[in-house]
């Protein structure tokens, strides 16, 4: 008796599932297509401050490391 139970719904398991029909099914998630007339001035300025900010720091550090290998080795 319990054997034919679990080999029922064991072979559900098993059974090929059923798609909704393309009209009847709903994406869980909606996307929308992005404003293009009306950009968000607020994320581009911070993005290009941050991207500056980065390379600035970047380009400083190095000529840091550059004067302190120079001076370690000797080559100033």
């Amino acid at each position: 008796m319990a054997s034919s139970a679990l080999l029922r719904s064991f072979s559900r398991l098993l059974a090929p599932t059923r798609l909704p029909s393309g009209s009847s099914a709903r994406s869980k998630f909606y996307v929308r297509e992005p404003l293009h007339d009306k950009p968000d001035w607020l994320k581009i300025g911070l993005t290009l401050g941050t991207s500056a900010f980065m390379w600035i720091y970047l380009i400083k550090q190095h000529n840091e490391d550059v004067l302190e290998y120079r001076r370690r080795n000797g080559l100033e």
